[in-house]
């Protein structure tokens, strides 16, 4: 079954204190990201790695996703494409130390993202999209990790069917998958179930479930989804790893997804 998890750094930017309460609200699994206390994932060294597994240890909880901001960056800047490449490299190394095979990852800025709404034509960028990331996939093939790539609307890819357009120009790597958030596709314009998630259907490696304008995990924004029926569907095609809890506001109504989250996954199994 689905395991719960969620953004340590979005409970408490003291990552022993936000485990702690994560998982005394049901959680079983942690995303990691920021708030490793005075650092994050492209900064923490290895002895603040350790301070991290021994904290996992005390609290009976594992990492389950790298969240890295990988490929957050300008498509047209060689400067911040190899420092990107750099993170990639370290974010392999927290995978394995963590004995986690997913990195969340992103496939470089929407140009005008702050102002222009629109979904960029991806057969303008397609071509640099390969160039770019053909170089990543033979790296995460050979350390056993999956890149799992996050539909992002401030991307180039921010609906399921962009993802799995450069998946497919990329060759369809095992170590290229998805990290399939539902919200961030809405936003984008596209119709989360059937029409989005039969794009991605057997790719999806982790999910992320983020609160409709009420704060309640359910329905999926405006539309009359709910979460169960899309885990229901990715279970269904082979997926067995997280549901992770983000940007529900506060800390307070972090711990109040999860809540939801494992009641859901809870009746889910009971039924």
């Amino acid at each position: 079954m689905i395991d719960v998890c969620f953004f340590a750094d979005e409970v408490s930017k003291d990552f022993d204190h936000a485990v702690k309460l994560g998982v005394e609200a049901g959680a079983n699994t942690i995303e990691i990201r920021g708030g490793l206390w005075e650092d994050n994932v492209t900064t923490i060294d290895n002895d603040g790695v350790k301070r991290m597994q021994d904290v996992l240890a005390k609290y009976n909880a594992r990492v389950t996703c790298i969240g890295s901001p990988f490929g957050k960056c300008d498509i047209n800047s060689l400067e911040e494409y190899e420092k990107h490449r750099r993170y990639f490299d370290r974010m392999i190394e927290l995978a394995h130390a963590f004995e986690t095979h997913i990195i969340r990852g992103f496939m470089f800025w929407k140009p005008n993202r702050k102002t222009d709404k629109s979904r960029p034509d991806l057969r303008e960028y397609i071509d640099q999209i390969v160039e770019k990331m053909s170089p990543i996939i033979p790296i995460a093939e050979s350390a056993n990790v999956t890149l799992s790539i996050e539909n992002e609307g401030s991307t180039l890819l921010g609906t399921c069917q962009e993802v799995k357009t450069a998946i497919d120009a990329l060759g369809n790597s095992p170590a290229l998958t998805v990290c399939w958030d539902v919200m961030n596709g809405v936003h984008s314009g596209e119709i989360p179930y059937p029409d989005g998630y039969n794009c991605i259907r057997g790719l999806v490696t982790h999910f992320h479930v983020k609160p409709n304008a009420k704060k309640k995990m359910n329905p999926v924004g405006t539309t009359n989804i709910i979460y169960e029926d899309l885990l229901t569907a990715v279970i269904s095609d082979g997926f067995s790893g997280a549901a992770s809890i983000e940007h529900w506001g506060t800390p307070d109504l972090m711990l109040q997804g999860i809540r939801e989250l494992r009641q859901a996954i809870d009746q889910m199994q009971v039924n």
